[in-house]
């Protein structure tokens, strides 16, 4: 299966993240244990964009999180289970960051 790396990543019809931009994103996979209790496995945003990958139906974003450390968002695709207590949800990118204007 052929992969292909992006420079760019269309969150909406008027929102294109590009190499070096910030963004922040929501979801992504968590730990149910035995007694109901939710454990993120999320890294911290606010993120910043390298690349979006594609590979198949699976799509991924690779960035680097707030505290400097490499991070990949899956975003696009099903993942297998690898157990009954991880569950594998995909990250929602919710926009862009803006820079603040200057006065």
């Amino acid at each position: 299966m052929k992969t292909n790396r992006f420079d760019e990543y269309r969150v909406s019809d008027r929102v294109v993240i590009r190499t070096g931009d910030s963004f922040r994103a929501k979801g992504g996979p968590y730990w149910k244990s035995s007694d109901g209790t939710k454990v993120r496995l999320t890294s911290s945003g606010p993120y910043k964009f390298v690349a979006y990958v594609k590979r198949g139906a699976v799509g991924w974003v690779e960035c680097v999180d707030k505290d400097g450390c490499f991070a990949v968002l899956h975003v696009e695709g099903r993942r297998k289970r690898i157990d009954c207590s991880l569950v594998p949800r995909p990250y929602t990118i919710t926009g862009k960051k803006r820079p603040i204007a200057k006065a």
